[in-house]
């Protein structure tokens, strides 16, 4: 009878520990993680925290951070430390995770929503919650997809170059044909650690052109194929804001002396096309400012929209707004793309100057045909909520277009 009433005792210790949880921890050393805490008010469970801007100045906007404990608990998550006119968390909440990143959706806040503050009450069984400012894409997730396409219809990955702080960087190489001329095609992403929408949009064009659809055939039969998933891999890794960066930026390393590796391995390739026939097709793949809604659900602002950014080389200009056209018609996705969502030089934010930027580097050498950055919103698209199924979807749509657009310089 002892036995079992010291039994009974241990069981509802138990379940009284299980239920309160312990008290709430915040961490982020993990690959993509960034955050500083503040604050953690156990009684009332309110967590004051800040985005780590590191070498990044003068701010941005990137977190990314796990919180333990919460089970059975209603947490208030705040960023008071912000600039007062704008908000650090994205339109539909930030994203969230509760499998240890396998799957993520966005929290949706309700209207109206609390500048720099979100509140996440966890169910019963969930005790651990990665959020972040948008849906992550890291290392893991490139050798992921790489493991499925190993040995696939020539997808091979070689060596790039050592970064700063010591990774083994890679690129992408598909040339099923060597021996015969083709069309060349230079693709990039994450020149900004924080912007992985562009990530998840090249995966989406690399998996349609290693497929044995019309157009993946049709496109390794007519190009080969340069592509650096991740320029700034050191920065992704370590969850930097990688935009903004002093003294500058991997986007603005495209000089005659650029100061970070995969930079000066990118340029090298460049060049070397350039002098030996030239670029036939080059697309960098971003993300753009913190989003907005639209007021009337019809007029979204730029950061809302996905758009090619026009450059200063007329002729290429040119070809971007044609190549734009070709866009529209090809995608099929979830994801909005209008063409006359199109940025020209000289409006908005695209007045920079300078040609230390990939597409503006490459825009100005001799042989280049066509040269573009995409940009993809973080979260709202139109009004359409990204995930990483819907914006490979569109990187799938872009593979079509890249296609019939070099089939038409082809045909000029």
């Amino acid at each position: 009878m002892r036995i079992n009433y010291i039994l009974f005792l241990f069981l509802m210790l138990s379940e009284a520990l299980y239920a309160d949880g312990g008290n709430i921890e915040i961490y982020s050393n993990y690959p993509g993680g960034n955050i500083i805490v503040e604050s953690i008010d156990q009684d009332s469970c309110t967590v004051k925290l800040r985005q780590d801007l590191r070498d990044t100045k003068p701010w941005w906007f990137y977190w990314n951070f796990k919180a333990r404990n919460i089970e059975n608990k209603k947490v208030t998550f705040q960023f008071p430390n912000g600039p007062k006119d704008q908000n650090i968390i994205e339109v539909f909440g930030p994203a969230l995770s509760t499998d240890g990143g396998k799957t993520w959706k966005w929290l949706n806040p309700p209207e109206p929503r609390k500048k720099n503050e979100f509140v996440y009450e966890a169910p019963k069984g969930v005790n651990e919650v990665q959020f972040a400012f948008c849906i992550p894409y890291t290392l893991k997730d490139f050798e992921a997809f790489a493991k499925e396409m190993e040995g696939k219809n020539g997808f091979t990955i070689k060596p790039l170059c050592k970064t700063k702080r010591g990774r083994q960087n890679i690129y992408v190489e598909i040339n099923n044909n060597p021996s015969k001329k083709k069309a060349r095609v230079f693709l990039t992403s994450r020149h900004h650690a924080c912007e992985a929408t562009g990530s998840y949009v090249l995966e989406g064009v690399m998996r349609e052109l290693l497929s044995d659809s019309p157009t993946g055939k049709a496109l390794r039969e007519k190009a080969e194929f340069f592509i650096i998933p991740i320029i700034d891999l050191d920065g992704v890794e370590d969850g930097d804001q990688g935009k903004l960066r002093s003294p500058h930026d991997h986007n603005r390393d495209y000089s005659d002396n650029p100061i970070y590796p995969s930079v000066a391995a990118s340029r090298a390739k460049l060049l070397e096309w350039s002098n030996s026939g030239g670029i036939d097709f080059l697309m960098d793949f971003h993300s753009p400012y913190i989003g907005s809604k639209s007021k009337d659900g019809k007029n979204f602002s730029i950061n809302s929209v996905i758009y090619l950014v026009g450059q200063t080389v007329s002729s290429i200009a040119k070809e971007q707004k044609r190549f734009c056209k070709i866009l529209e018609e090809a995608n099929s996705s979830p994801l909005p793309f209008l063409a006359s969502d199109f940025l020209p030089y000289g409006k908005l934010w695209n007045t920079r100057k300078t040609n230390t930027h990939i597409t503006a580097c490459s825009a100005n050498l001799k042989g280049t045909k066509f040269s573009s950055s995409l940009e993809t919103p973080y979260s709202n698209c139109r009004g359409v909520q990204t995930s990483p199924e819907n914006l490979k979807a569109f990187g799938a749509c872009v593979a079509k277009a890249m296609l019939q657009y070099l089939n038409t310089v082809d045909a000029k």
